[in-house]
């Protein structure tokens, strides 16, 4: 058997597939047995595409890269997939090593260049190692805390000889529980006073959203979600859902003033913009879950859904925390219809795809779109890295095996990975693409007319695109909204990929301090 037959045997025996990529000469040769690829236009987009593909599906995606420009093109994606922790399996082809020491066209040192960036970087060095490092790089990307791997394979071994011994998955186990540490923390949670809890994006990575809400409950305590959580951090229907919490160190302590001990479950604290107040200082910290970075105060490494399932018959009531429910402000929605909000149109969308899964990065209107949408297990999605570009690419990704996926999207970001359009037209791929047109960079200019006055009316903020021609250029179908914005259900209609635009107005909004 040739090294490109263990490639394409391995990736069917481990299911990888398909493969997310835009390949190059330095990929052909570890090609020839793939039937299954999906074609971007641009290299970092298989990586966005696998990333929203990886997480709607619970299992890890493989990507294609062409080489030194590929990987590099795409390294904000994958960046991005490390901060997500999801899990892909990056592969790039590498010169023929015949000649790599008179470093020819296209060569890099590719393991260098991925850096930290991945959980673990190899180069083949024989036809006879591919299905063992194929098997070994899954496993490592599917073990928690998840995350991206990457595979380097040079030209001429592709054509080498090898045995034919197929790999078979490996077997994950992500339900540890320390009960020592379970009974620890129960002790901490009686002795408090006013705990509150904060649920990050792990409750959703783990299915742990039904043992949140039991948890709260039966505490009877606040429920936060985690600053700029990257997916569904709680159960924002909980009657003790509280709201997201900022990301910003001073106010932080004004939301959680009460409170003497904080629990994060699943969860992080990302902060921007940097303030000089020291973060919850003289308050009882308890993380648990998955992830080791980011953690604060006393840090537990548990299975976040085991660790609540756990812990639930070891912790009393504190009392009985019912949030006040809002009440629509009939007359901002109709202030807000007049000019065309930002406000309006996503409050409009939010009651006609309920039951969509979000890609968000409407950036300026992010805390509108988690407000009006709410969350649910499996509905929202961003990028943790703040990155643009990801969310139509990871959405186009989702709705290979979502029916139902909608993406909210700025017209700046929408610019970054619009040739995504065309895949998800090639593929009939059935994703919903609503642009919040404001005709700049929103969220540059509120973070200067906060800190750098006079800046965000500078021409470089600024532009005009001809959103719906490029749209419809790459073969989508796309119309430009109304005032009452009767085309949302027609957006809605139909299984086929479509993009409209609501035309919102200018105003810059104060996001910042």
């Amino acid at each position: 058997m040739k090294g490109w037959e263990s490639f394409s045997k391995s990736l069917l025996s481990l299911e990888l597939d398909p493969v997310f990529g835009n390949p190059g000469s330095t990929e052909l040769p570890m090609l020839r047995g793939v039937d299954k690829y999906v074609l971007t236009l641009l290299d970092s987009l298989a990586v966005g595409m696998a990333d929203g593909y990886a997480q709607v599906t619970g299992k890890a995606a493989v990507v294609n890269l062409h080489t030194l420009p590929g990987v590099a093109n795409s390294m904000a994606f994958i960046h991005t997939a490390r901060l997500n922790r999801t899990p892909i399996v990056i592969t790039a082809g590498q010169q023929d090593t015949r000649h790599a020491y008179m470093e020819p066209l296209l060569y890099h040192d590719l393991l260098s260049l991925v850096g930290d960036s991945v959980k673990f970087r190899y180069e083949i060095k024989h036809a006879s190692e591919i299905q063992s490092v194929v098997r070994r790089a899954k496993a490592i990307a599917e073990t928690p805390p998840m995350g991206p791997v990457f595979i380097s394979f040079p030209m001429d071994i592709m054509d080498q000889e090898c045995p034919d011994t197929l790999p078979t998955p490996d077997r994950i186990n992500t339900t540890p529980v320390d009960e020592a540490a379970v009974r620890e923390i129960s002790e901490i949670i009686n002795r408090s006073k006013n705990p509150c809890i904060v649920g990050g994006s792990e409750i959703d990575a783990f299915g742990a959203h039904s043992a949140l809400v039991a948890f709260v409950d039966k505490i009877g305590c606040p429920l936060y979600a985690e600053p700029l959580s990257s997916r569904s951090p709680c159960d924002s229907s909980s009657s003790q859902y509280s709201g997201d919490l900022p990301p910003a160190s001073t106010l932080i302590n004004l939301k959680l003033l009460q409170n003497d001990l904080v629990l994060f479950v699943g969860g992080e604290i990302t902060l921007y913009p940097y303030l000089p107040t020291p973060l919850l200082e003289g308050k009882e910290i308890v993380t648990v879950g998955m992830n080791p970075s980011r953690r604060i105060g006393k840090s537990y490494q548990m299975n976040p859904r085991m660790f609540l399932e756990a812990v639930l018959p070891l912790v009393e009531k504190k009392g009985k925390f019912l949030r006040s429910p809002p009440s629509p402000d009939r007359t901002r929605m109709l202030r807000e219809k007049k000019r065309m909000s930002a406000f309006y149109v996503v409050g409009k969308a939010a009651t006609l795809f309920r039951d969509y899964v979000l890609f968000d990065e409407s950036i300026s209107s992010t805390l509108t779109v988690r407000e009006a949408f709410g969350y649910r297990a499996g509905s929202y999605f961003t990028a943790k890295s703040g990155q643009l570009g990801w969310a139509l690419p990871a959405g186009t990704g989702a709705a290979m095996w979502k029916d139902k996926v909608l993406v909210i999207i700025g017209d700046g970001s929408l610019m970054y990975s619009i040739q995504t359009l065309w895949t998800a037209a090639r593929y009939s791929i059935p994703v919903k693409i609503l642009v919040l047109n404001n005709g700049s960079y929103n969220i540059l200019r509120s973070y200067a007319k906060s800190f750098y006055p006079r800046v965000e009316d500078r021409e470089f903020l600024k532009f005009d695109l001809p959103l719906k021609g490029v749209a419809e250029g790459f073969g989508i179908e796309t119309r430009i909204a109304g005032a009452e914005l009767e085309e949302l259900k027609w957006l809605e209609e139909g299984k086929i990929p479509k993009v409209l635009i609501a035309n919102v107005d200018r105003e810059v909004p104060k996001l910042f301090l």
